[in-house]
């Protein structure tokens, strides 16, 4: 891709039909080794499994306990949508169109996928910054008043607002054209970016950098800071309640920082990438080592993060994992045919 969502092919040359119908000899062909290609399949496949069924499981676990619904689970449950929406809608798609060569889904999946995978990716970094309010609100300010659900829901509307704006030159640029391969003749349908000549690509290719990965990164990297350092000042009470309050103290600024590094590590290849590919001018050799083998790598990594929140929040709040535990056993009595007990009361999740 050689923007977060346009895909990974160069321009069709002067000598290809321009259209957008497929051409009746098309061939399938892979553009690595079928090595790579199984690699790069099973990496794709194991993140689809993890993002979907972690999200999904978020997403129930919030649904259906009473008092996981505060308001800061909801920007989660927020985020899990997001997350869910880039697994569904862009990991299979990103995964064939970087190891087959051409774009075998039509003209409409050509603007849906791509418009689909900036709404999600958006609505996923807006809603990171919204967390990281909402958690500098709640512990630099404790005494501010709070976010009522109708705020959340105006914020939320923004956020999905935000998104699909920046998707709509997606919708507007995207194109199919047939291509004949200058090697073998061989014919192929592209999904390629038709920019006019008022807008370049690297524009775009610089927003996006800037708009959806350094201002977000340096906004949750400060809010975070000063939330961690409120943490790790916090008097620390005596007696038996010692040891805890050090515990949740640490295992608060852990998660903290894991949140920030997980956001810089997974954004930070296909930004560098696309920054490469359409402003550094590489050679038609170089490029189609970015196509082929870099973009599948930098895009699996974006992919990351939509995949390890669920992990991230499950593993560091104790209240999701009792979350997780009472909607299985509850899922389980219920398959089973038993009634069970009650929902015990979770308390509202605090860092």
């Amino acid at each position: 891709m050689e923007s977060i969502v346009s895909h990974a092919i160069m321009d069709p040359p002067e000598n290809s039909t321009d259209g957008g119908q497929v051409m009746e000899d098309e061939q399938i062909r892979l553009k690595q080794t079928l090595g790579v290609v199984v690699v790069f399949v099973v990496a794709y496949i194991l993140l689809f499994i993890v993002c979907v069924i972690g999200n999904s499981l978020v997403c129930l676990v919030i649904a259906k306990i009473p008092r996981m619904r505060t308001v800061t689970n909801f920007y989660i449950l927020n985020l899990a949508v997001g997350d869910l929406l880039v697994g569904i809608f862009s990991m299979p798609f990103t995964l064939a169109d970087n190891i087959i060569m051409g774009w075998p889904f039509g003209y409409v999946m050509c603007k849906l996928s791509s418009a689909a995978t900036v709404i999600s990716a958006g609505a996923s970094v807006f809603t990171l910054i919204a967390i990281a309010v909402d958690r500098f609100y709640a512990v630099i300010h404790p005494n501010e008043p709070k976010f009522t659900s109708e705020h959340n829901g105006v914020v939320i509307a923004i956020i999905w607002a935000l998104a699909v704006i920046f998707a709509i030159p997606q919708v507007v640029v995207m194109d199919t054209r047939p291509y004949v391969s200058a090697d073998d003749n061989s014919t192929y349908t592209l999904c390629v970016e038709t920019w006019p000549n008022y807008f370049k690509r690297e524009i775009y290719t610089v927003l996006l950098f800037v708009i959806l990965y350094m201002l977000p990164l340096c906004i949750i990297g400060y809010l975070y800071l000063r939330v961690g350092f409120k943490v790790w000042c916090r008097p620390v009470p005596g007696g038996g309640e010692r040891n805890n309050a050090s515990r949740r103290k640490y295992r608060t600024i852990k998660m903290l920082l894991v949140v920030v590094v997980c956001f810089a590590v997974s954004w930070l290849p296909i930004h560098t990438v696309m920054l490469i590919n359409d402003c550094g001018n590489p050679s038609i050799e170089q490029r189609n080592i970015i196509y082929y083998y870099v973009f599948p790598i930098a895009h699996w990594f974006s992919y990351l993060q939509s995949s390890i929140n669920p992990v991230i929040y499950g593993y560091f709040n104790r209240n999701y994992r009792r979350g997780f535990t009472e909607f299985s056993s509850t899922l389980r009595r219920t398959l089973s045919g038993g009634h069970g007990v009650g929902r015990r009361s979770l308390p509202t999740p605090q860092l």
